[in-house]
């Protein structure tokens, strides 16, 4: 992939005020090699056994490399037309090339006994070079039983019932999704300095390492069911899970001083505790043919989770993440008792209408005024302070749900896919208390005197409160999404009857048609993804609509 990028302007100091052009290019290989035997056999066609015995070995591999040119020529802004030209990897420390493994060993044995008893086992051995030689090398098993109930006498007659299987399963899953050579220090942070208006260029320690990060354990219970029910036309499936994970990998936030805000830079990834998942899963469908010509088919699927963090590594009792605003605590944290990542902050009491309700109440600071957020006193010690951070929500929804519609008539088709998160809360990190800034909307409802709102403060860009994080900036995330619609039509053979086309189909799509949600930033599903600070928008370009027409043809 070549990437050129253009910036003019000062922005960082290796700028020095001149323009600046920068051409890129990533280089990317991947390698693959699996390798496995198979053993299949029947005993007196009751005991069937099935054996696998595997290995796999990847590898990925690449380099950034560029150059960037300074004193460009803004008519023609290329390499060739700048005054100076330097090496991008030798300006920011960084080192340019990137290689990782993985090499997985594996055996597999399936039984059943009739197709009515199931039994399955697991086990890998899998080495990544993400972690240190010490823990380099995981062992994840996992084992699974099921029952096909249907199959037995007393069940097969049945006219209602066409098939059921219960089953369960446990297993341990290993995650090695982190950076490279997280176990060691790298020197890439930039080491760029101007002295008498000349770049200097240097080297840094960058990436901060941990030799004890190892590989992060996923042991999940899984119990359920599936069944169909009056000739197969009703399908239902349910499940309840109890997931745990150990040795959860976070990044998490870590103090300036240690330097790792500089450019390049980055803080070591952790082992941070365990987090639980307990919940349930459950599916149903209806699928029939009305007639010949027309036949549909509706399905639907709700989770329901809980989470809980158990415990968490290290001295501290919490671990923080995330971001809001500017130079102010970490909003997130992940903490014993409560859900990951769940946001703690300040709760509000609504507006001082007036002076005598500031000077009425605790505050956190003198320039409290009419029009500013009440914060509440959550420990009653009569200020206001950090001791009155509290658990303002959380961005794990209590369920999630999905729809699917389809049907044809004759040479219609039609199929939608709609689904929507409940329970779970979301942060606006996208408003900026500067003079020269977009507001939203919603600051046309502002407080502009006393009874004109008790929902949002007065606007002012000066040292105030308000900007301080609390659940004003906390909204309930909830939505729900029509994803996808496609409605097509198809015409038949005797339609080209004479040409060398034997179907014809024209279709059209709509995708992120529209969302219902009471959440006032763009999108309810903004999210950085992170397990500690994911549920923050920091202004994410909201998810596109589209449409698409399209034709498939077929001679």
């Amino acid at each position: 992939m070549y990437r050129p990028i253009q910036n003019y302007g000062s922005g960082k100091v290796f700028n020095v005020d001149r323009s600046e052009v920068v051409e890129r290019l990533d280089y990317y290989r991947d390698y693959t090699f699996d390798a496995f035997v198979k053993y299949e056999n029947s005993f007196n066609d009751t005991h069937n056994v099935k054996a696998l015995l595997g290995t796999s070995v990847f590898r990925t591999k690449g380099v950034f490399t560029g150059l960037r040119g300074f004193d460009v020529d803004t008519t023609a802004p290329n390499i060739d037309n700048a005054d100076e030209v330097e090496d991008i990897n030798q300006a920011r420390g960084f080192d340019p090339r990137f290689d990782s493994r993985l090499l997985s060993y594996f055996t597999r044995l399936q039984y059943d006994y009739k197709g009515k008893y199931l039994f399955s086992a697991v086990i890998r051995r899998d080495g990544s070079t993400k972690f240190g030689p010490e823990n380099r090398f995981g062992y994840f098993p996992s084992g699974s039983i099921g029952w096909v109930a249907s199959d037995e006498d007393f069940l097969s007659g049945s006219n209602t019932l066409n098939f059921l299987k219960l089953r369960a399963s446990y297993g341990i899953l290993g995650n090695d999704r982190i950076r490279d050579f997280g176990f060691i220090s790298l020197l890439n942070g930039e080491g760029t300095y101007v002295f008498n208006n000349e770049l200097a260029f240097g080297l840094g320690t960058g990436a901060v390492s941990n030799p004890e990060i190892r590989w992060e354990k996923q042991k999940t219970l899984n119990i359920g069911f599936d069944m169909r029910l009056f000739n197969n036309k009703v399908d239902i499936t349910a499940d309840y899970f109890q997931k745990r994970t150990e040795d959860l990998l976070v990044v998490p936030q870590v103090s300036g001083l240690l330097g790792v805000g500089a450019p390049g830079a980055s803080a070591p990834t952790v082992n941070a505790g365990i987090v639980d998942n307990k919940g349930i899963e459950f599916a149903i469908g209806y699928s029939d043919n009305i007639s010949d010509d027309f036949k549909f088919s509706i399905k639907y699927n709700v989770t329901a989770i809980k989470n809980e963090v158990i415990s968490v590594s290290g001295d501290g009792d919490f671990i923080a993440g995330g971001s809001f605003g500017v130079g102010q605590d970490p909003p997130a944290r992940m903490e014993a008792g409560f859900p990951i990542g769940y946001f703690r902050g300040f709760k509000t009491n609504g507006i001082y209408q007036n002076q005598a309700q500031v000077d009425a109440s605790p505050t956190i600071n003198d320039r409290v005024q009419p029009g500013d957020l009440i914060f509440v006193d959550t420990d009653g010690d009569g200020d206001i302070d950090d001791d009155d951070r509290v658990n303002i929500g959380d961005p794990i929804p209590d369920a999630t749900m999905g729809l699917n519609i389809s049907f044809d008539y004759k040479g219609f088709d039609f199929a939608a896919y709609a689904f929507a998160s409940v329970g779970n809360e979301i942060v606006r990190n996208y408003e900026r208390n500067q003079n020269l800034t977009n507001r939203p909307r919603y600051f046309l409802d502002r407080w502009t005197g006393e009874g004109s709102t008790n929902s949002d403060p007065r606007v002012t860009t000066g040292a105030n409160s308000n900007i301080l994080f609390s659940d004003y900036f906390v909204e309930d995330g909830s939505f729900i999404r029509l994803q996808n619609i496609q409605l097509g039509y198809t015409f038949g053979e005797e339609v080209f009857e004479n040409s060398k086309i034997s179907k014809l189909r024209l279709y059209v799509t709509a995708s992120n048609l529209f969302t219902l949600t009471e959440y006032r930033g763009y999108d309810p599903t903004a999210s950085s993804g992170d397990p500690i600070g994911g549920g923050i928008d920091q202004g994410f370009y909201p998810n596109p609509k589209t449409f698409l027409f399209g034709l498939n043809l077929k001679l």
